[in-house]
């Protein structure tokens, strides 16, 4: 089942999906945690539920050191392409072992071009296994499309 945390920008999603592997410790996968300075965001980082490890996956232009290894941009923001290596290699890990529910937080308009994190969600929904997704309002529509899903849950 494809099961999807939604909601605005900066509505509380990633902390919903904390919350909710946090109440059954079942399951693993990665959320993304704003990086912050003062009132501006820095960046983000991947944490790995189960662990609490956190890998950078995005930095703000004016932040990155010369060596940030740059899979793509959007706006001011570079990701890395390590950080999203890894998190593709852990998840199918995660999808060989039949581990459940794998989360992934967030997709939205750069899965939606091809980029980011669309093979590893594409492999998620593949596997037939639960699997939650944290997605903007205006995004689940477009990402179920892509993903070829036809029935989910809003949660």
């Amino acid at each position: 089942m494809v099961s999807i945390v939604t909601g605005r920008i900066n509505s509380g999603k990633t902390e919903r999906m904390v919350a909710l592997y946090e109440k059954t410790r079942k399951g693993d996968g990665f959320v993304s945690v704003k990086r912050m300075e003062k009132d501006k965001v820095y960046g983000y980082e991947a944490m790995k539920l189960s662990t609490g490890e956190r890998y950078p996956l995005v930095i703000r232009d004016i932040y990155a050191p010369d060596d940030w290894p740059e899979a793509c941009r959007i706006g001011p923001y570079l990701f890395h392409s390590g950080t999203i290596d890894k998190v593709h290699e852990e998840i199918g890990e995660m999808i060989r072992d039949g581990i459940e529910p794998i989360y992934l937080d967030e997709i939205g308009p750069m899965e939606l071009a091809g980029l980011v994190f669309d093979k590893t969600a594409g492999q998620m929904v593949d596997s037939g296994l639960d699997v939650i997704f944290a997605i903007r309002n205006e995004s689940v529509e477009p990402l179920m499309e892509r993903y070829n899903v036809s029935k989910y849950q809003i949660i």
